[in-house]
């Protein structure tokens, strides 16, 4: 009788508890396996092997087959889920789904029983070239062959030339100012020429194209772009690409994360403050910006996590010594604040727009982009016709704004600042700070703000308002002073601080039976959700 071996497998459903199958091979960690759940079957991947099994033999399936032809989920992959679902408060197989979809792996199989079709086809050229053939047949035969092991090698050959990272990562960088594109191309080229990978993240896919066209420029051919909306086929060989060769650029959103690098050098995160980081639903809800810190710890990258003006907690890991805090490009053109109240008083406004802006787009003579806080674009636009005097104005949203070419303006106009900072979020000075920076470093003629809070420290000195943020924020005990963990047990909600001290683990793992207990009280008809840093 053949040995016996127990393995715990990940499947990709939200499970409290890995399940154990019997094997009778011996799998490694990261084998793909075919298991047996209730009435369906999961592809999932060998958590542990040889195991010693915590329940009765009696109830122990047996596998249905080892998926030797997929691709192994390496080491740093599984600590990097295993993190995420420590930190986040989820389950490993949770993560597992979300880094391996069933169109992926739908994917995979496919492109493994395409190999075999090769593989079978090349058997039989090899068994009729033992035969007699006239000249002719044999050399279509040899032809054949010769084809056959070319496409074969080409869809396994691995990249043997290029080092395995092993270093210690270095403390991220926080890249603040214009000019961080320069510094990305630079950095990128020497982890390219030593041939390791680099990843790219960016808050959106039209972000990500831009980025991506940049790179592109510089780097022909080395760059991938992934995204939510490329097909699964794509995706799965910039997977294979990436995990089995070096010297490439990968940019996308917050999902790329999960692609199986090897060779990992470098980590970028553009606009690392943008709010779209993080993922609300489904879980993981995780913040793909901490979540690629600590990617580039397990891979020993470099990180750099760019911005115009960062995230309170980012700012406040470089001030204690976190990260290393530095400064790119000249700086942006200072705002030019019209006080809209002031100017009402003087009969300064004519309607929504200041007599100041309009003087101001007479003098620049060019176009000029009006960004809109509460305003109607169809109005806005009608009214903008009416007292720019043939002028071209485009009006765009502040999102809008962001994503567009500023620097052929020679006016830039936010008309209502007010709007980026309503009352009853404690982030909101903080996200009205980085709105108008992400703007004024995208303008090279004159930034213009009409607010009615002129003299609102959001207007001030980007270093001052981060210092008195931070200060607000140790008073009230909020981040990055504390954690927040916003949880939902059917129609109640609670939103709980912890301490971010040694205890936080225990403390989240009290949460999570206490999830568990719910659930089970509720026999399954509530689901608790619990989102961890929520935005």
């Amino acid at each position: 009788m053949r040995d016996v071996h127990y393995i715990r497998v990940i499947v990709p459903l939200r499970l409290e508890w890995t399940p154990t199958y019997r094997c009778r091979e011996p799998l490694e960690k990261g084998c793909r396996v075919s298991v047996p759940l209730g009435r369906r079957t999961y592809v999932g991947v060998v958590l542990e092997a040889d195991v010693q099994p915590d329940i009765e033999e009696s109830r122990i399936q047996d596998i249905i087959r080892a998926e030797n032809g997929l691709p192994r989920i390496s080491g740093q992959e599984l600590e990097f889920w295993n993190f995420l679902a420590s930190y986040y408060i989820c389950t490993i197989g949770e993560i597992y789904k979300a880094a391996y979809p069933y169109g992926k792996i739908r994917s995979e199989q496919k492109a493994e029983g395409i190999l075999e079709r090769l593989r079978s086809r090349l058997a039989v050229r090899e068994e009729a070239l033992k035969g007699k053939h006239k000249d002719s047949v044999r050399e279509r035969l040899e032809s054949e062959r010769a084809a056959l092991i070319g496409q074969i090698e080409a869809l396994t050959k691995v990249s043997a030339d290029v080092p395995v990272r092993k270093a210690a990562a270095p403390k991220p960088v926080l890249l603040q100012g214009s000019g961080r594109t320069e510094v990305y191309i630079e950095e990128c080229r020497r982890a390219l020429e030593k041939g390791f990978n680099v990843l790219v993240l960016t808050p959106e896919i039209a972000a990500g194209k831009q980025l991506s066209g940049i790179l592109e420029d510089t780097f022909p051919g080395q760059v991938h772009l992934v995204n939510a909306r490329i097909p699964d086929a794509r995706r799965r060989r910039i997977s294979d690409d990436v995990r089995r060769f070096g010297a490439q650029i990968v940019v996308g959103s917050r999902s790329a994360l999960f692609l199986p690098l090897s060779r990992l050098a470098l980590i970028i995160v553009d606009n690392e403050q943008d709010s779209l980081f993080k993922q609300t639903e489904p879980a993981p809800r995780y913040n793909a910006r901490d979540a690629a810190v600590m990617l580039g710890r397990i891979h020993g990258a470099k990180v750099i996590l760019g911005s115009a003006a960062p995230s309170l907690e980012s700012y406040y890991n470089a001030m204690n010594g976190k990260y290393i805090l530095r400064q790119s490009g000249a700086p942006a053109p200072p705002m030019t604040i019209v006080d809209i109240s002031a100017e009402r008083r003087k009969n300064g406004m004519i309607g929504r727009i200041s007599r100041k802006l309009l003087d101001a787009a007479r003098s620049c003579g060019g176009p000029v982009a009006l960004v809109r806080g509460w305003e109607k674009p169809d109005e806005l636009l009608e009214e903008a016709a009416r007292l720019f005097n043939g002028l071209q104005v485009d009006v765009l949203s502040v999102h809008e704004a962001r994503l567009s070419d500023l620097g052929r303006y020679p006016l830039v106009a936010v008309l209502q600042a007010d709007a980026l900072f309503p009352e009853g979020d404690f982030r909101a000075d903080e996200r009205a700070v980085q709105a108008l920076a992400v703007i004024a470093e995208q303008c090279s003629g004159t930034f213009l703000v009409q607010t009615a809070k002129a003299e609102h420290p959001v207007f001030s000195n980007q270093e001052h308002i981060y210092r008195q943020l931070l200060s607000e924020r140790r008073q009230f005990n909020l981040p990055p002073f504390s954690r927040l963990v916003q949880t939902l047990w059917g129609s109640r909600s609670e939103l709980l601080t912890f301490a971010p001290d040694k205890m936080l683990g225990l403390r989240k793992q009290e949460l999570w039976q206490r999830a568990l207990a719910f659930e089970k009280k509720t026999k399954g008809r509530v689901r608790v959700i619990i989102d961890v840093d929520p935005i």
